[in-house]
């Protein structure tokens, strides 16, 4: 995993009392955040780290350090101008990374990740069946992409078929069997 999210940003371990929820961390965030730590990098010394951003085609995924998790939950958990709490949002739901406004959620009871699109209702798909199958295979598809390069797209700016062929063979060596690549990235809505 560290392979996979390292080119993306420094990772560091963060403690457990950098957590600034409301609710108890979860036990799998809690190890993912000792064990990998998207850190990223600090642009200005009173922001601090900056998580990480991977750049997937589109909009970049954002992992924020898990100091900032909890204020990630606003817009989804809670109204992001007057705090009100939004009553379609699930208790054991947890925004863990966005892709734009488009959140990652991990079902803290199941410990499977959905993404859904921003606004109104959420309209949640299962991504993958746990947490650290979720970022690795975000992390695939940006390596691929970034291994691509410029060959990905056309003169259009359009997703080739045979970036599209790459990106689902790398996802489907990944997954080797927990997964399959094609439900994941329609689950993503990647470049459907």
């Amino acid at each position: 995993m560290r392979d996979l999210l390292s080119p993306w940003g420094e990772l560091r371990p963060q403690a457990v009392t950098d957590w600034q929820g409301e609710i108890p961390l979860p036990a799998i965030l809690a190890n993912f955040y000792a064990q990998i730590g998207p850190w990223g990098e600090i642009v200005h010394e009173k922001v601090g780290p900056t998580g990480l951003s991977l750049n997937a085609g589109g909009n970049p995924v954002d992992v924020p350090v898990l100091k900032n998790l909890w204020s990630r939950q606003a817009c989804y958990r809670w109204h992001g101008n007057t705090g009100q709490r939004l009553p379609e949002w699930q208790d054991h739901w947890l925004v863990v990374a966005t892709e734009g406004s488009n959140p990652f959620m991990l079902d803290t009871v199941t410990g499977q990740v959905y993404f859904a699109l921003a606004g109104g209702k959420p309209d949640f798909r299962l991504f993958a069946p746990d947490l650290l199958t979720a970022f690795a295979a975000i992390a695939c598809v940006a390596n691929t992409m970034r291994d691509l390069g410029e060959l990905a797209f056309d003169d259009t700016y359009e997703l080739t078929a045979a970036a599209r062929a790459q990106v689902t063979l790398n996802l489907d060596k990944l997954l080797a069997g927990i997964g399959d690549a094609r439900e994941m990235v329609a689950a993503w809505r990647w470049y459907c």
